[in-house]
């Protein structure tokens, strides 16, 4: 598996987070990266915040990958989070959003890795059975089952950059 594909599968996960709005899930993914990663949670909120404000992270069909440089991080960390009930998340195809894929990445990180593993989360969350297998889950586990089977079945971090 390559540096890039290890980061797939998400650090933390959170299933049927109750929330109310983009804003209040931007704030609960902070708490969540605080209390796992000991990253201070305002800084990593203004920054999720700040490229919202620049253009919704929302990428159609109920999916957001909200995405942020982060100082004081080593490795990018990554989050999915199920929502409870759909939020407005200005998608461009105007459908709320259910789940995202949140991406911490170092704020002196490779711009090549970034956009990489943002391609990656987008090819992975248009797999309509992959989606079908996180809508099934019912725990961390089957999410992480989910992410890992895909990564096999795709032969991630086997084949040659470029080749996907």
């Amino acid at each position: 598996m390559d540096t890039t594909t290890q980061w797939l599968c998400p650090q933390e996960i959170e299933l049927d987070l109750d929330v109310r709005s983009r804003w209040e899930g931007l704030r609960a993914v902070s708490a969540m990266s605080e209390r796992s990663q000991r990253l201070s949670a305002p800084p990593v909120f203004r920054a999720l915040w700040r490229r919202e404000e620049a253009g919704s992270t929302a990428v159609g069909n109920g999916f957001a990958i909200p995405h942020a440089r982060i100082k004081g991080i080593a490795e990018p960390v990554t989050v999915y989070v199920r929502l409870k009930a759909p939020v407005d998340f200005a998608a461009p195809d105007g459908k709320r959003v259910s789940e995202l894929f949140v991406i911490l990445i170092p704020a002196d990180g490779a711009d090549a890795k970034y956009l990489q593993l943002l391609a990656l989360v987008a090819e992975v969350f248009s797999d309509t059975d992959f989606r079908a297998r996180l809508a099934a889950a019912s725990d961390t586990q089957d999410v992480r089952s989910a992410f890992s089977q895909w990564i096999s079945r795709n032969q991630l971090g086997a084949r040659p950059a470029g080749s996907r």
